[in-house]
């Protein structure tokens, strides 16, 4: 029995089989640069930059137009850092939920404690003063620094992104909250040398 590169060799000693095996070559060869030439060149590539750049800062669309902080918004942000954020009253606190926060969660799986709001027991709640970051007639971003109650948490002042938006994204619907989220980095350890 021949030995598999006996057979190779065999099979590649005869110009005409060589011959063959330099045209069957050259013909894929040919058919994946044509292939790519039409995927790539001709065609363009679908995750290709159509814009060109620039070195001006980015301009977020939005089609309102800003309004200022209502007292109602102010109001439902405080009555929500009561209620859901001090879990103080967590049925009161999921009627002005919107479910892009409480996603799923049923009043009773609410009620429980365990949900998508990171919980702080601020004293100053009532008179810590907002940030706005942006305000429309449907939705408005604000920051909060709030600070900790005495021996009551490890994070002594903290700044809070809180979200509101209309319900149903109509300009007459009521405020719901719908964003909640600390604005907080661990700290970086220093090397010891």
């Amino acid at each position: 029995m021949a030995s598999p590169s006996g057979i190779l060799t065999d099979f590649f000693n005869s110009p005409r089989r060589q011959r063959r095996f330099f045209i069957l070559s050259a013909t894929v060869l040919a058919l994946g640069v044509g292939a790519f030439l039409a995927m790539v060149v001709f065609r363009g590539t679908p995750n290709a930059f159509t814009d060109t750049l620039s070195n001006k800062p980015a301009q977020l669309y939005h089609p309102d137009k800003k309004v200022p902080l209502s007292k109602e918004e102010v109001a439902l942000a405080r009555r929500f850092i009561k209620t859901a954020v001090e879990r103080r009253d967590l049925n009161a606190a999921y009627t002005i939920v919107h479910p892009d926060l409480k996603g799923t969660l049923t009043r009773k799986e609410w009620d429980t404690g365990n949900i998508p709001v990171v919980s702080y027991l601020a004293e100053n709640a009532d008179t810590a003063a907002f940030t706005v970051d942006y305000s429309f007639k449907t939705s408005a971003l604000l920051e909060i620094d709030l600070v900790a109650k005495p021996g009551k948490d490890q994070r002594p002042e903290l700044r809070f992104y809180l979200g509101l938006k209309r319900a149903g994204g109509n300009p007459n619907g009521r405020w719901l909250v719908n964003y909640w989220q600390p604005h907080w980095k661990p700290p970086v350890p220093q090397a010891v040398g």
